[in-house]
């Protein structure tokens, strides 16, 4: 499993608690997903002969928390991103 994202020292996504994906686990991660969302939305509904921006902005998103989250997974992954986690800090302290 990878703990460390590819671009950058932080992951802002990780293995989700339930179900299997990425889901974010800082504030940054939260705010390209809410940032995002709003784009597509607002990208779709602005005129029909726009709609291909909105999915450009879908596009990045999904880029973005491929670069700045570790392995996608479910609760077993969630479970050993937060060991490896904790065990880090206790390193760093």
């Amino acid at each position: 499993m990878r703990t460390k994202p590819l671009i950058g020292r932080k992951a802002w996504f990780g293995p989700r608690r339930l179900g299997w994906g990425l889901s974010p686990i800082t504030a940054e991660g939260w705010a390209v997903l809410v940032i995002g969302a709003a784009a597509a939305v607002l990208l779709f509904s602005i005129d029909r002969h726009y709609r291909w921006l909105g999915m450009i902005a879908v596009a990045v998103t999904i880029i973005i928390a491929f670069l700045k989250g570790t392995s996608p997974g479910g609760p077993g992954a969630w479970e050993e991103f937060q060991g490896t986690r904790d065990s880090s800090r206790v390193r760093s302290e």
